[in-house]
């Protein structure tokens, strides 16, 4: 059956998006969702000469992504909106920019909040009136000062995960403040045949040091406990068989010069020991 000339130029655009891709060595599939304009033409200005960002249809984004990988073409159909991402750069190297420039806007009402919502202590723009009554409302307490509300002490109006009120969203408005996290989703990454989700190229990197430095304890810690010998084990266990050794020689009496100091201490226990039995005859 002879294809549409639709899909002629879908299969041909393909085609072109699959050797450009070849020539990258990660992959990234961008949501955009929801993640402003402005914001995301200054991460292109950042990633100029880094990150190659295409925009096309999704039909032609999936059947090129096909050929690559087809579990990379299947977290398509979990993108809104899909930008493509192509650079040389590692994907770790890519979500670390993307983190450390993130930006902060205003949050409506039923968004939840990604951190805890805090008013902080001092005067606030409002005069005394119907603005104590809100604050009021929220469990924030004020004053008057100097002809202005001012908050008595930092307050937490939302914790972490929770829903933000109507209230809350208009208060905050109001007071000019943007709590919410401005961060552009990389959905997945693909890289030298690895795949990275969100949730591994977002993780904090103190955690993946703190992770790293665990994995090595426990692991050191066996190999002790097994007598188990490498370059990371020897002092330990060095030390274990010294420990064992000395322990054993003073147990057993046997003079060194690493037990003499012991043997002596040991002896004058048991003198006192026998003295205090024979009323110190």
């Amino acid at each position: 059956m002879k294809k549409s000339r639709g899909s002629q130029v879908k299969q041909k655009e393909s085609e072109e998006l699959s050797k450009k891709i070849s020539k990258y060595s990660t992959i990234a599939l961008v949501d955009i969702n929801g993640f402003p304009s402005p914001n995301f033409e200054e991460l292109k200005k950042i990633f100029r000469d880094k990150v190659e960002f295409i925009y096309t249809k999704k039909v032609v984004v999936y059947n090129a992504l096909k050929t690559i990988n087809k579990e990379l073409s299947d977290v398509l159909t979990e993108v809104k909106m899909p930008v493509l991402a192509l650079s040389n750069e590692e994907p770790f190297a890519i979500s670390r920019t993307v983190m450390d420039n993130k930006g902060y806007s205003r949050i409506k009402a039923g968004e939840a909040a990604s951190e805890d919502i805090v008013l902080p202590a001092g005067p606030t723009p409002f005069p005394p009136g119907p603005m104590l009554s809100q604050f009021s409302s929220i469990g924030v307490k004020t004053k008057n000062e100097g002809g202005k509300i001012s908050i008595i002490s930092d307050t937490t109006v939302v914790k972490k995960g929770d829903a933000v009120s109507e209230k809350v969203a208009t208060i905050l408005s109001s007071m000019d403040i943007t709590p919410k996290e401005l961060v552009l989703s990389i959905a997945i990454a693909y890289n030298n045949g690895l795949m990275f989700r969100r949730q591994v190229l977002y993780k904090p990197l103190e955690d993946y040091i703190s992770d790293v430095s665990s994995a090595f304890q426990k692991s050191l810690a066996l190999s002790v406990s097994r007598s188990i010998l490498n370059k990371y084990s020897v002092k330990p266990l060095v030390k274990k068989i010294y420990i064992g050794v000395k322990f054993l020689s003073v147990n057993r009496n046997i003079v060194s010069k690493s037990t003499i100091k012991d043997l002596i201490a040991k002896a004058t226990v048991h003198e006192k020991a026998l003295s205090k039995l024979t009323g110190g005859k």
